[in-house]
C-alpha cells in the first residue's frame, strides 16, 4: 500500500491491492485487484468548553481500480489465477 498526502489541493491518495479467495466454491476463485483511492479532506473546527477544537472530515472520495471491471468479475467466475491482475499501471 502507498499513502500520499497532497496538502496544497487538500486530499490524501492510497494505493492498493485487494486480494480475497472464495474457497467455499469448489473452482476456489481469488480476487486480486489493484486500484487507488482519493479522499478530499476539510479542516472543521468547533468551540466546546470555550475551547476551539479542530478535526478534518473527508467530504469526498473516488475510486479507480487498474484492471476493467470485467475482469475483476471473470476472475471470480474462473479457478485461481486463471485471469492475471493486469491493466494500466500509473
Amino acid at each position: 500500500m502507498h499513502i500520499t498526502l497532497n496538502d496544497e489541493e487538500k486530499y490524501i491518495e492510497t494505493r492498493w491491492n485487494m486480494i480475497g479467495e472464495l474457497n467455499n466454491l469448489f473452482w476456489k476463485p481469488k480476487i486480486d485487484v489493484i486500484g487507488r483511492t482519493k479522499f478530499w479532506y476539510q479542516e472543521i473546527s468547533h468551540e466546546k468548553d470555550d475551547v476551539i477544537e479542530s478535526a478534518f472530515q473527508v467530504y469526498f472520495y473516488d475510486e479507480m481500480w487498474e484492471i476493467p471491471a470485467g475482469l475483476a468479475l471473470l476472475q471470480l467466475v474462473t479457478k485461481a489465477e486463471t485471469i492475471a491482475n493486469i491493466g494500466v499501471k500509473k
